[in-house]
């Protein structure tokens, strides 16, 4: 067994929310589609999306933003275009290139939060076959910061909380990750050479 793990978020790491389309983009258009007549949606946090396991329970969820925003399409009509419209979503290759690329030196990951449609993107983009671990808060029925999600997590892993390095946009999960005794690199997907220094610095230590 290989004896360290580096764990990946997607989003702003792989997946760019950052520079031309972004998931926020991709809501309003949506919304506005389903015949939503403001102008930002604002968070949806509320709804917990990222947490919902299957298509048929997030259905329940949908009938709820539906009444919020006064929206006018059905069910499938959103579903299918969530997937449109998200697919215009862009991605930095070279991220995902150079975490392939860790493959024969380590065991390479992701932690992401997703909802349930999102997997199927997140294959098209980074081969999911290519990871030893995918931890998807929708499959967790968790997400991050929630230092349960990262407890959970490191209890599938056969990795020792210091033999994990674990690479994140945003600082509430960079400190969780910290919390249970992981590694932390807070990056984006703009900063291929600073990913791969420490990922270099991780493995040769």
């Amino acid at each position: 067994m290989k004896k360290k793990l580096i764990l990946f978020d997607w989003g702003n790491i792989v997946e760019s929310h950052l520079t031309g389309y972004t998931c926020y983009d991709a809501f309003n258009d949506i919304f506005h589609e389903c015949g939503y007549e403001g102008n930002e949606i604002g968070s949806l946090s509320k709804y917990n999306i990222c947490c919902i396991k299957t298509i048929e329970e997030f259905e329940k969820a949908f009938n709820d933003m539906k009444k919020d925003y006064n929206l006018k399409k059905s069910y499938k009509e959103f579903i299918e275009l969530y997937k449109k419209i998200f697919d215009k979503i862009d991605y930095y290759k070279e991220v995902a290139d150079y975490e392939k690329s860790l493959k024969n030196r380590c065991s390479i990951g992701i932690l992401s939060d997703l909802t349930v449609f999102d997997k199927d993107r997140l294959d098209k983009q980074v081969g999911l076959d290519n990871y030893d671990y995918v931890f998807l808060s929708f499959e967790l029925g968790m997400k991050k910061p929630n230092i349960e999600t990262f407890n959970k997590v490191q209890s599938m892993l056969p990795f020792k909380p210091e033999d994990i390095l674990f690479i994140d946009d945003r600082k509430n999960n960079i400190d969780s990750a910290k919390e249970i005794g992981w590694n932390t690199l807070q990056a984006t997907g703009l900063e291929l050479d600073k990913i791969k220094n420490t990922c270099e610095e991780f493995l040769n230590n």
